[in-house]
């Protein structure tokens, strides 16, 4: 059985089923097939078997050409599916056979195109301040004594994150539709309410990471995990509705992003060292119940140390 479907702008608009060869494609009213569009011809094009019994869709009088992908051509064979141009017309032609029914994944049921309501963009947003939230309830100040207005905090924070999400998915909206994606807003939410979540598992690694390494390894990584989590926000952002396999592209964006990190660190570190800007050469965290006070030490020791550094420049300088 053969299958051939009529295209626009890349949907599927219209299937008819053929059981037997040749069928014969155009605008008169005795084609087996009979595409109204004015580019196309009476007798355009014929889909027939060749020698080995494959498909093959051959050119007629038409006025337009037949063309496969960018290329005019006479004939071409059918393999697999195979789209081709008749004037301005979009067909699409695949050979149906009785195979066993397929199973689908749960990437081809992500895949469908579901209608979303105001609601679903409501509960994405909603979960994607939960985590941005959640990263700044984890902080240390968040906690200071000294910090008395938690709550007028944690408001003004979620209206600049609602105005920075709907900032972000519109960008990435817009850049993925100039990629040719057929994505909606409600994709790019998601997307967003998901992997928001980085966030604020790049803070608890980071937390944890204080008390159990030592202290350079544990600032490498709390340098490390926050760009970390930026490269795979935009690794999986750059393959939304992006037919697969998607491995080697999210592979080699996640190289590309992290490459421009790389340049942004090394940039900003050798600027604050040609700028003689001093690095910060503590953190402040509290005790952990069942880790102890991690590698700390009290602060009028750290303070001495300080008072000692700043002695021994004051001697270099003179």
């Amino acid at each position: 059985m053969i299958a051939i479907r009529v295209l626009r702008e890349g949907v599927v608009i219209r299937e008819v089923l053929f059981r037997s060869t040749p069928i014969r494609i155009g605008r008169s009213p005795e084609s087996d097939m009979v595409l109204t569009e004015p580019s196309v011809s009476r007798e355009h094009a014929r889909i027939e078997r060749d020698g080995s019994g494959g498909l093959v869709i051959a050119g007629g009088a038409g006025t337009n050409g037949l063309y496969s992908g960018p290329r005019r051509v006479d004939s071409e064979k059918v393999v697999g599916r195979l789209r081709a141009r008749l004037g301005l017309a979009e067909i699409e032609i695949e050979e149906v056979r009785e195979d066993p029914t397929q199973p689908v994944s749960l990437e081809d049921l992500h895949g469908l195109d579901q209608r979303r309501t105001p609601l679903t963009w409501a509960k994405y947003i909603a979960v994607a301040l939960l985590a941005l939230n959640l990263d700044a309830v984890m902080a240390a100040e968040f906690w200071s004594p000294w910090n008395s207005q938690r709550l007028v905090g944690v408001i003004w924070q979620s209206g600049a994150m609602l105005v920075a999400i709907l900032v972000v998915g519109s960008l990435l909206l817009g850049l993925l539709k100039a990629a040719g994606r057929k994505v909606r807003m409600a994709d790019v939410l998601r997307h967003v309410a998901v992997y928001s979540w980085l966030q604020p598992l790049a803070a608890a690694i980071s937390l944890l990471a204080y008390y159990v390494l030592s202290d350079g390894a544990g600032a490498a990584l709390r340098a490390w995990l926050p760009p970390l989590a930026t490269m795979v926000f935009l690794a999986q952002a750059a393959a939304i509705r992006r037919p697969p396999p998607n491995r080697n592209f999210r592979l080699f964006w996640a190289a590309a992003v992290l490459l421009v990190l790389l340049g942004v660190e090394f940039t900003g570190s050798y600027g604050a060292r040609r700028m003689g800007q001093p690095q910060a050469d503590h953190t402040m965290q509290a005790p952990l119940p069942g880790f102890g006070p991690g590698p700390a030490v009290d602060l009028d020791t750290y303070a001495a140390a300080v008072e000692a550094a700043g002695n021994r420049s004051a001697e270099q300088v003179r």
